[in-house]
């Protein structure tokens, strides 16, 4: 049950959080979403973006798959 998690990040504080739809009984999701930032012009630099691949469970914690930090 796999959905993506998304954060916006100014150094080490987490600011915002998207998240996809979960994708019930599926080992091979496409994920094709799109998701919009406000984010003032000079502090473009500082931000980064942590995007997580996460397994749903209803029971316990969900589990991390995979995850990228996209920074400037």
């Amino acid at each position: 049950d796999p959905y993506v998690k998304v954060w916006l990040q100014f150094g080490d504080k987490r600011i915002e959080k998207r998240k996809t739809p979960i994708f019930k009984c599926t080992l091979n999701p496409v994920f094709n979403e799109t998701f919009s930032f406000n984010v003032p012009w000079e502090k473009i630099r500082e931000c980064s973006l942590d995007v997580m691949v996460m397994d749903f469970d209803n029971i316990g914690r969900n589990e991390l798959i995979g995850r990228i930090l996209l920074a400037g």
